[in-house]
């Protein structure tokens, strides 16, 4: 199982070895990495861990049109509503925080108010 990889941005191969992923340039690592660009979305690549190093390849084959055409859209939608979801968790805990301060508030003045 090795990792096809070369400067020529074309080659991919399916399988990836954990085992096996040494650069043939400079000798690094290489790591896994997912592109979450409109033109490869959700495409696995291997770079090395050397920024100096051109050492690249693609794990997965180009992905058709319509997926590429898709999916961008699907993953802002998704994106969109994991935000408004982290709103409305941050709204839910705002009010229930502010009702166990009314309840504060009122025990208070209920406590004072038959004290006197």
């Amino acid at each position: 199982m090795n990792i096809s990889c070369s400067n020529n941005r074309r080659t991919y191969n399916n399988t990836f070895s954990v085992d096996n992923n040494l650069c043939i340039i400079c000798g690094n690592q290489k790591v896994l990495h997912t592109s979450w660009t409109d033109q490869n979305p959700g495409r696995r690549f291997v770079k090395c861990t050397n920024n100096d190093c051109n050492d690249f390849g693609w794990v997965d084959p180009p992905m058709c049109r319509r997926s590429t055409q898709i999916i961008p859209g699907l993953l802002r939608r998704i994106n969109k509503m994991e935000m408004e979801l982290q709103k409305s968790k941050a709204t839910k805990k705002k009010m229930k925080m502010l009702l166990v301060g009314t309840w504060i508030l009122l025990a208070t003045v209920f406590f004072y108010h038959y004290i006197e």
